[in-house]
């Protein structure tokens, strides 16, 4: 009976630990996250070799919001969540920027090209239904 008493604290108490142990890992990666998301949004804009060291960043960040997950609580995931969003959004931003560069270059160059292709097209409609 007694080695039961005593087998059930040991279990208790290792319980105890293994949680009073995890919860710095929850506050420290919750801090860790709210300083990479207060980072990414205080830049103003973002190149694409730091973009592309945010976007890494974030990968290990969800990585290990994986493993830390079961031991947040409603309000963490909440503001994880909340971090995340604003995240997404700079780096939408970013990504419009950079697709709306690109598009305005190849409507330069469309342009460019409009009238030739134009031309070409026209040319080929008119052999193909005129006599």
């Amino acid at each position: 009976m007694m080695m039961k008493k005593t087998i059930a604290t040991l279990v208790a108490l290792f319980a105890v630990m293994t949680v009073s142990a995890q919860q710095p890992d929850t506050l420290r990666f919750m801090n860790d996250y709210r300083q990479f998301v207060g980072f990414v949004t205080t830049k103003p804009a973002l190149t694409k070799p730091v973009a592309d060291s945010l976007i890494a960043r974030q990968d290990a960040l969800r990585r290990q919001y994986r493993k830390v997950k079961p031991m947040l609580t409603n309000a963490q995931v909440e503001e994880y969540n909340r971090l995340k969003g604003r995240y997404t959004k700079k780096m939408l931003e970013y990504r419009g920027n950079r697709v709306g560069d690109g598009l305005s270059a190849t409507g330069d160059s469309i342009a460019k090209t409009t009238g030739r292709v134009g031309s070409a097209v026209g040319g080929f409609f008119k052999g193909l239904f005129n006599k």
